[in-house]
């Protein structure tokens, strides 16, 4: 059978993108279902980072004070040693409320919004790999062997360096930001945190961390198409490190500690992409000089 016989016609080609078009959009449905079914479970895994202040319990150091009303009982008569005295204890003179948060809905239909997001996010997420190996399996016969490699390794290294950036996130800011910026409130506010909006930021927050951790790939993809150079990033690598910082600033929320959280990995992947871009560069020449 020759090339032109194994190629297949404009229409096949239609009919095929048709099918996987088809697979692809089953795979989100089914995925939506399973996640709405289990989506309590789903949101019990990404409120998890605020469970530690989600409990009613005292800020530490503090103390309640009494009731105005109430007196201090009366000491009954008699011998010393038969006495019954039980005076209350006094006020601490720095004494404050105790610390409470809680969730909240504002409408009767704000929790069934919610499990509808996260079977959303949920199917859309875990329906992603199934419909990226659809998109292959259309596109890879049309390439190269050389051109497939670079695609593979282009999926799995952004694949990786979302999962990454998720927990990165997930593990390490989400536990430590968001209990302190929930300490800054006054003690005499009463916090409620809506389910709905709250929800929304963790998982934008997650994204932007997935997305911006994809920086790497993007520095070697320029240096493969030879619009940067293993020499270019050691010379600027002063202006992209303040340009992470603006970007980390950016996506995390507005205090230090989760913007220094983000930049430090960031600021690694920069230096690693340095190395790889170096191996980039070796092996596009290794690749024309097997050509020639």
């Amino acid at each position: 059978m020759t090339e032109e016989e194994m190629r297949m016609t404009f229409t096949e080609h239609l009919g095929e993108l048709r099918d996987r078009l088809i697979r692809s959009m089953i795979a989100v449905v089914v995925a939506v279902v399973a996640c709405y079914i289990f989506s309590d479970r789903i949101l019990d895994v990404i409120k998890r980072p605020l469970d530690p202040v989600i409990s009613g319990t005292m800020a530490p150091g503090t103390a309640v004070p009494p009731p105005a009303s109430q007196s201090v009982p009366p000491v009954t008569a008699g011998p010393v040693d038969a006495a019954v005295v039980t005076p209350h204890p006094a006020p601490a003179e720095n004494a404050t409320k105790s610390r409470s948060f809680s969730w909240t809905v504002m409408n009767p239909f704000e929790s069934i919004q919610v499990k509808l997001k996260i079977a959303s996010y949920g199917g859309l997420v875990f329906a992603f790999p199934f419909i990226l190996w659809q998109l292959c399996a259309f596109i890879f016969p049309g390439l190269k062997v050389g051109e497939r490699k670079l695609v593979k390794v282009l999926l799995f290294g952004c694949a990786g360096l979302g999962v990454l950036g998720v927990s990165v996130a997930y593990f390490g800011v989400f536990p430590l930001v968001l209990p302190y910026l929930l300490e800054w409130t006054p003690l005499w506010v009463n916090v409620q945190l809506r389910l709905d909006e709250t929800l929304t930021i963790i998982v934008k927050c997650l994204a932007a961390f997935a997305v911006a951790f994809q920086f790497p790939m993007v520095v070697l993809v320029l240096v493969y198409l030879d619009l940067l150079s293993p020499k270019t990033l050691r010379e600027y690598r002063k202006i992209v490190i303040v340009s992470l910082s603006v970007v980390a600033a950016v996506l995390t929320p507005p205090d230090p500690l989760s913007m220094t959280i983000m930049l430090i990995p960031l600021v690694l992947l920069y230096e690693a992409s340095i190395w790889m871009s170096y191996v980039v560069v070796r092996r596009k020449k290794q690749a024309a000089e097997q050509q020639q």
